[in-house]
């Protein structure tokens, strides 16, 4: 579920956002352009932090999972241990 929901930055708008960055628009310019594109808007998080941290384990399983990205498109993902039932950002 992680990988649906978190691994995809192309159907939220934040792959256009890091495209404006890199193509010399300034971050102001950029967040303009996409406020409302996030749907839920957790993706917004990269425009205040370099990296995000993600540690989520669904009810009724015994692995955790951590998450971690740098918003450049890519991301990491790896079993985590002493995860509780829930999610942290």
């Amino acid at each position: 579920e992680l990988m649906e929901n978190l691994g995809t930055i192309a159907r939220s708008g934040s792959k256009a956002f890091l495209t404006e960055i890199s193509q010399g628009q300034t971050q102001s310019d950029a967040a303009k352009n996409i406020i409302g594109k996030f749907g839920v808007g957790f993706y917004s998080t990269f425009m205040v932090a370099d990296k995000v941290t993600v540690y989520s384990r669904k009810r009724g399983t015994d692995k955790g999972y951590c998450w971690l990205s740098g918003g450049d498109g890519s991301y990491q993902m790896s079993e985590a241990e002493g995860v509780d039932f829930g999610t942290k950002i």
